[in-house]
């Protein structure tokens, strides 16, 4: 009997080990993320690929202390002209702390709605 008491005590207290803290302050709340986007600027046909943008895009908004969670490349949605060096409508999507919003869009982004 004793055995199986200290046995369960001793499983009891390995998984407290396991609990997880929801409150963390470091954490952030998902609801306090948000989407920016900016034209990529890349064309058709060119040699420079929107990674290589994105990247860069990316940097520049470190460089400013906006932590970027995610970064992707979207399309603006638009009909383009299939013609080498017209705009091919791609667009840097990035995920970001709500409070950094006003200084993205000072750098020529806009936020965008998630749908």
């Amino acid at each position: 009997m004793n055995k199986l008491i200290l046995l369960g005590m001793i499983s009891v207290i390995g998984l407290l080990g396991c609990q997880t803290n929801l409150t963390d302050r470091n954490s952030t709340d998902r609801n306090d993320l948000v989407l920016i986007s900016k034209p990529l600027g890349s064309k058709q046909c060119s040699e420079i690929h929107a990674d290589l943008l994105l990247q860069k895009l990316q940097q520049g908004l470190e460089q400013q202390h906006i932590k970027v969670f995610s970064a992707e490349i979207g399309t603006d949605q638009r009909v383009h002209i299939a013609l080498c060096g017209a705009d091919d409508g791609k667009i840097a999507i990035f995920k970001v702390k709500q409070d950094s919003v006003i200084q993205a869009e000072k750098m020529g982004y806009t936020q965008k709605s998630e749908n």
